[in-house]
């Protein structure tokens, strides 16, 4: 893995962790990476050189980021969300795109986590649990159609609507 750094903002950084196959390049994480960067943050991003850790290694791998890095601030994209139990016992505020709310202990964190945190989910991806999402008592941003790219195959236009409204979300849970 390899960590790049954006914007030279003091303080403690951002991170911004991928998803399996869906890097900080691909076009959810940029929006929110754009965002963070616009909002005054330096933000740190974990890209892959290697096979991604499976389900069971990414709770202990974001544990060991969140402790060496310490950010201020975490994003995380489906795989990596399930170091979401190890930033809520950080006290971390963040950002949980596509997060695996089926997965228990994803699930239960979510309920404690920071206050200040965002899930953000389409209602045709399998594993967006919208029901865990709502009684998380967290803040929400829901696509509904979109998949787990947050996509919606076949029509680019809702797509782009859908990235100017993650947009616009994030800039929103941001100020």
């Amino acid at each position: 893995m390899r960590l790049v750094v954006e914007g030279n903002a003091p303080g403690a950084p951002a991170l911004v962790l991928p998803g399996r196959g869906y890097d900080a390049d691909q076009p959810v994480l940029r929006v929110v990476r754009d965002e963070l960067l616009a909002a005054g943050y330096r933000v740190l991003s974990l890209f892959w050189t290697e096979d991604p850790p499976g389900h069971e290694q990414t709770p202990e791998l974001v544990r060991v980021l969140l402790h060496d890095l310490r950010p201020r601030f975490v994003v995380a994209k489906s795989l990596t969300t399930l170091g979401l139990p190890a930033a809520a016992d950080c006290g971390l505020a963040g950002i949980w795109l596509t997060p695996l709310l089926e997965h228990p202990d994803v699930g239960m964190a979510a309920a404690r986590a920071h206050p200040h945190t965002l899930l953000v989910g389409g209602t045709a991806d399998p594993s967006w649990n919208r029901t865990l999402a709502h009684e998380s008592d967290r803040e929400v941003l829901e696509f509904v159609g979109a998949d787990h790219s947050l996509e919606h195959p076949g029509d680019p236009a809702a797509t782009a609507a859908a990235l100017d409204r993650l947009r616009a979300g994030v800039r929103e849970f941001l100020s």
